[in-house]
């Protein structure tokens, strides 16, 4: 995909707000230029659809939502998917925004963050913003650049290869595209199901298939200690990049 306008325009919006009267209104601004807007009203809420829309293969382009919040808060529901999706694009709306939250949530890698009363011109443009930065990353970077794992392990995506001290690694051609899976999805979750598809796709068993799978990640660990694969439970498996 090569046209930003048609990819924004298509984006899959999940709003959380707990105030009723706010959330209508974003969801008013929203739908005349996006049109997929899923709302939540809380932090809770919206994990559930998060897990659900992740598992139906159907994921989020973006989060918008507010801090405060019953039952579970804005920061809560960033670190939670988090540990799922390291790159999801992420904005808050908030009515304040203290230093020490402030600190947190930019730990926490948040796109951006829009203060209460929201202008609608500043909320456009910090969408467009974060967007583009997302349409990039997924569809225009040609970097083919060695992904380390850690610090006596890489990927190098030209060669579908994994060095440990500088060697290659010798293995099978699934474990080889398993790796590749989760190598082009760096920190983000790769769902199980979309890998037992495109390791076993002719396989009408599911259990066998999954078993198969739990076998070829144990082998990959006798191969490659160092490595380590995480399973989301509930989800599927994610490697993450370290910063060398």
């Amino acid at each position: 995909m090569d046209n930003f306008k048609d990819y924004e325009r298509n984006i899959k919006i999940l709003l959380v707000e707990d105030d009723l009267h706010t959330q209508m209104k974003l969801v008013k601004i929203l739908n005349r230029f996006y049109e997929d807007i899923v709302v939540a009203k809380n932090g809770d809420d919206a994990l559930r659809l998060y897990r659900d829309y992740y598992l139906k293969r159907k994921p989020f382009d973006l989060v918008i939502s507010d801090i405060n919040m019953p039952i579970m808060n804005g920061i809560s529901l960033l670190e939670n998917i988090r540990q799922i999706d390291e790159l999801l694009p992420f904005i808050f709306v908030t009515a304040q925004l203290e230093l020490e939250t402030l600190l947190k949530i930019v730990r926490l890698d948040i796109d951006d963050y829009i203060l209460k009363p929201i202008d609608v011109n500043t909320l456009l443009k910090s969408i467009e913003k974060t967007i583009r930065k997302s349409f990039k990353r997924k569809f225009l970077s040609t970097a083919k650049e060695q992904i380390f794992l850690s610090s006596k392990l890489y990927w190098d995506p030209v060669e579908k290869s994994i060095y440990q001290d500088e060697k290659v690694v010798k293995l099978t051609k699934k474990e080889i595209l398993f790796l590749d899976m989760l190598c082009t999805s760096i920190n983000q979750v790769v769902n199980t199901d979309t890998i037992l598809y495109e390791l076993w796709e002719d396989s009408l068993d599911y259990d066998s298939s999954l078993s198969n799978l739990k076998n070829l990640i144990s082998r990959i660990r006798v191969k490659i200690p160092d490595l380590k694969i995480e399973n989301v439970y509930g989800l599927g498996y994610k490697l993450r990049m370290i910063n060398e």
